[in-house]
């Protein structure tokens, strides 16, 4: 099971750093064609896109990923005792957030993320015309 989890990991690793690339790809796509296409539909659809990933972006996924796959493996007995403590504590007076609380708002985001890109394949998904 553990070379299981490994695999995963350095997957989703990969995943993470081509996301990444695609975001700075698309980023430079919409700055270079933001005043020609702004009121289009489908352009707005990309600016959610693109700051549903600036988003993810923000809540340091890299970090999260990390430090979930060190609890789950069991790498740092001393970090888990600590991050569930931190589980149980609410956000502090600097506004930083606590673990849960990010990994919330992650899943939160790549849901929102599945469920627009699955929403718009069925729209511009070809349709016979001769029906």
């Amino acid at each position: 099971m553990g070379s299981e989890m490994e695999v995963v990991e350095q997957r989703l690793n990969t995943f993470v750093s081509q996301l990444q690339t695609e975001f700075a790809i698309l980023d430079r796509l919409v700055y270079k064609n933001k005043n020609q296409h702004r009121r289009c539909s489908y352009f707005q659809y990309l600016l959610k896109v693109r700051r549903d990933v600036r988003l993810l972006q923000t809540a340091n996924l890299e970090e999260v990923m990390s430090a979930s796959f060190q609890v789950l493996n069991g790498k740092r007995p001393k970090q888990k005792v600590q991050l569930l403590e931190s589980l149980k504590r609410r956000r502090s007076n600097g506004g930083k957030y606590n673990f849960l609380e990010r990994l919330s708002g992650v899943a939160h985001l790549l849901s929102q993320g599945s469920n627009l890109v699955t929403w718009r394949k069925l729209i511009i998904a070809p349709r016979n015309v001769y029906q």
